[in-house]
Formats: C-alpha cells, structure tokens, sequence
C-alpha cells in the first residue's frame, strides 16, 4: 500500500504535474527504486490530464452501484424545544471507478487535501440535516483508497444537526423515532443507485453511546425511492428508536408537585377562624405549582396539544385551587354565622331579663323582697355578666347554673358585682366559642365543619384515583426485546 498525501492543491494541471516532480524527487532522496512509485505517478499524471472528476463512472449502460456503511462515533442531546438531535459519524461509500485501475502493487491512499477535487465522488447528501461540518483536527478528516481494479472506498468523519420531529402527547411516557435519510442530489435512480454494505450491521455504533434522558431501544435500516418532479432518487435511512428515560421527571416534576397537593390538604385540619394560615398555605402552593408547570412546559416547543405530563401539573394546580376554594366557602359560612351571633346575643340577653323579671317578682311576692334599687342592678349586672360570658366563650347555660336564687339574692344583700370585662370586637370568634355560646342549632356553621370533615377525606381520595387513572393512561415506556 502506498499512502499519498496531497497538498492543497486545486485542480490545476500544473500543481499536479509540480506534485509529481516532489514525489519522483522524494522517492530518489530516500533510496528507493523509482519504478515501484512509477504506476502511482502515471495514475496521478491522468487525473491532472484526461480524468473528468465531474462525470460518473458508467456514464452509459448500467446505473452507478454505491455501497454506504455509517458507524455512529457519538449520539448527543436530543432537543425537544428545536426538535433535532447531534451525531458525529464516519460515512463511508464504496464503488467502483474503471477509470482509476492502475498496475500497483498495492493500494493508493489519499488522506485528504485539494487533490480529492480531481477524482469522482457521489454527491450525496442529508435531506433531514440542519448542519453539517467536516472534522477539520489536526486536518481534514478523509480518506480516499484506490485497489487496482478500480474499487473505491470514500471515509468521512461529519457532525451533523439532524431534525427529528416528535408527537409529544404523551411526553415524558414517551417513544421517538428519530431518522437519518442520506440520498443523491444529482442522479435519479437510472444513473446511480444507493445499497448498504452487505454485511451484518452496515449500521454501527459504539457500545459506550449513551444518552443522559434515552435508552436506544433498536436501530433499524431501510432502501427506498422518493419520487421528486425532477424524477426517482434512492436514498438510504436509519431510525433511531429511542425511550425515554423517566427518572428526571419523576424527582424534577411528579415528586414535588405530588407533595405540594398533599401539603395543600393540611389547611383543612387548621381551625376555620386561623384565615392567615389557611390562606397563605394555599396560596403558596398554587403558586409554586403554577411556577414549576411553567418551568416544565419551557423545555419543550410551543405545541398546540396538551402533553402527559400536562395532563397531571394541571390536575394538581386544579386540586390545590379545589383546597383554596373550599376554605373560601367555609369561612363565607363562619363569617355569615359570625355576623348574625350579636343579633342572637341580643334576643337571648332580652329573654333572660325578662326571666329575671319575673323571678324577682315571685320572690317579692314570696316575702323575700329587695328594694327597687337593688333590683334594677342586679338585673343590670346579670345583662352585663352573660353578654360578657357568651363573648368570651363561656356557656350561658353554665351562668344559668351558676346563678340560682340564692346566689342571686347574695349578691344583691352584699352588693357584689363582677368586674366587666369586654370582649374587643377585633377579636376572632372560634367555632368552639360560636357552638357553646348558644343552646340552638347553628346550621350554616354546623354545614362549614361538615364541609371540612368531608374534605379530609375527598380531597386524598380524588387524588388517588387520579393518579391510578393516570398511570393507566399513560404507562411507564418499556424496552421492546
């Protein structure tokens, strides 16, 4: 085998003809017989005069037959916000060229430069690329060899940004298939036609290719014609079937949101009347849901469809609303409830002075009788006491207790009072106060504890059917065998 390596040279006759001259020189500096270089040297003296490199090799008769082999070097990031994926591989086509057979003893080699311009070389290309660069370190990443009965091997080393349209529906539970299609750009399929290597794998791939969000399930190969206007073209394709690996999703987004719901449940077990604590732990977990979906639904393209994993931010940010919503109600029922309390305070402190009343004139007429002084404040201080105690919580019914006749007749003997101690009207009412304060039946407050009880219960509940509804609708992805 004899390598060659060309100097940027251009197509011009001359350079060849003055490259030529070196090699001959070359040759004679380091001893060697010039006849072992001379079939070489009369091959690269026809392709300077007489070789067209812009004409295929059967331009009449049967189609060109080239071969293709790929070896993918490195699969890297697959975007789904521009929907393509990276791949730096080494394409390598074969054919055979009767006009570059030559009496060598072994094969020529050329390792890149301007003297590739002078011979014929398919002119294929990626129909699916948005980028394609040739490996330029520490040269130009080619290789050219010539056997003597004119076969051809073309090696090259190319990065390629390949689009890879992708159906996100059921985004992260996803499978993609992304392709590489190389065809002619200029022969139909009567002038050159397209075949992969007959081998085992005319696709390879190095067994260290791995992807930080895939796992490639199977790569698959195929032949076809398209037909264009301007005629049918083979091309070549190779289908990357990729799954997508869950786990950043799982502790990124389904963990966190799934523990934001949960926490929006505690809101229901705090007292009705703690409106600070409630609010504020509802509200913080709307928001953090809103900001995390905004996050997710940045990383992938403006689609018109909801994905999988929309499906389930949203189902979340609807429940955590549902516990926000639901506290709203119950604390439009304690404040209605609330609001009528001094109107009923003031029907039950009429009642009892009436009572009053009347006891203190069946003792006037029993023979215990008190000056109108006396009666007048002790049924004035007895107001006083049991408004005082239905603000502050304490039971009337225990006042009642409390104050039977003797000890009322006491108090008036002695002429005891109670400090009076009002309740400011800021102060919040619970509904352990608002029940004991009144032997009647308090519907609308009653009806916000229920709620409550039952949101203990409903809210998990929904939770947990939707998640197996879920994850029956959309199923982990596994590998095909």
């Amino acid at each position: 085998m004899v390598m060659i390596t060309a100097a940027p040279l251009g197509i011009n006759n001359g350079r060849v003809v003055a490259v030529v001259i070196l090699l001959v020189c070359f040759a004679s500096s380091v001893g060697c017989n010039k006849e072992f270089f001379s079939a070489d040297l009369n091959l690269l003296h026809e392709l300077a005069g007489s070789y067209t490199s812009r004409i295929r090799p059967t331009v009449s008769g049967e189609p060109t037959k080239v071969t293709c082999n790929l070896n993918i070097n490195s699969f890297d990031s697959v975007s789904e916000s521009s929907m393509d994926y990276e791949l730096t591989i080494f394409l390598r086509q074969a054919w055979n060229d009767p006009r570059l057979k030559h009496n060598s003893t072994g094969t020529i080699v050329f390792n890149g430069g301007s003297i590739m311009d002078l011979v014929w070389v398919p002119d294929l290309f990626f129909t699916n690329a948005k980028d394609v660069k040739l490996h330029m370190a520490p040269k130009e990443n080619l290789l050219f060899r010539i056997r003597p009965n004119g076969d051809v091997l073309y090696s090259s080393r190319l990065s390629l940004v390949l689009s890879c349209y992708m159906s996100l529906k059921k985004f992260p539970m996803d499978k993609q298939a992304c392709h590489l299609k190389v065809e002619s750009y200029s022969y139909n399929v009567e002038e050159l036609t397209l075949e992969w290597w007959n081998t085992s794998e005319p696709v390879e791939i190095d067994e260290n290719v791995t992807l930080p969000q895939y796992t490639i399930d199977s790569i698959e190969h195929y032949s076809n014609v398209t037909a264009y206007i301007t005629g049918d073209f083979a091309f070549l394709s190779v289908s990357f079937n990729l799954v997508r690996s869950l786990g950043f999703y799982v502790l990124q987004a389904y963990i966190p949101s799934s523990l934001l719901v949960a926490l929006s449940w505690l809101s229901v077990w705090v007292e009705i009347s703690a409106a600070p604590a409630r609010v504020a732990l509802g509200v913080t977990t709307v928001l953090a849901l809103v900001t995390q979906a905004t996050w997710l639904r940045s990383q992938l393209p403006k689609i018109a469809y909801a994905t999988a994993i929309d499906v389930w931010m949203v189902t979340c940010q609807v429940m955590v609303f549902a516990a926000l919503l639901e506290y709203s109600v119950v604390y439009y029922l304690y404040s209605f409830e609330k609001g009528q309390y001094a109107e009923r305070r003031k029907k039950r402190d009429l009642r009892r002075t009436i009572k009053m009343r009347d006891s203190i004139k069946e003792e006037n007429e029993s023979g215990e009788v008190a000056t109108n002084e006396e009666t007048e404040e002790w049924i004035t201080k007895g107001t006083n006491a049991s408004s005082r105690n239905c603000e502050d919580g304490v039971s009337n019914n225990n006042f009642r207790r409390n104050s039977g006749m003797k000890a009322r007749r006491g108090m008036l003997r002695r002429g005891m009072t109670r400090p009076q101690l009002k309740r400011q009207e800021t102060q919040v009412l619970t509904t352990a106060e608002l029940l004991y304060s009144s032997n009647e039946q308090l519907d609308y407050l009653c009806i916000a504890l229920q709620i409550d009880r039952f949101s203990r219960v409903f809210l998990p509940l929904a939770f947990c059917i939707f998640s197996i509804v879920y994850w029956s609708i959309y199923p982990i992805p596994s590998m095909s065998k």
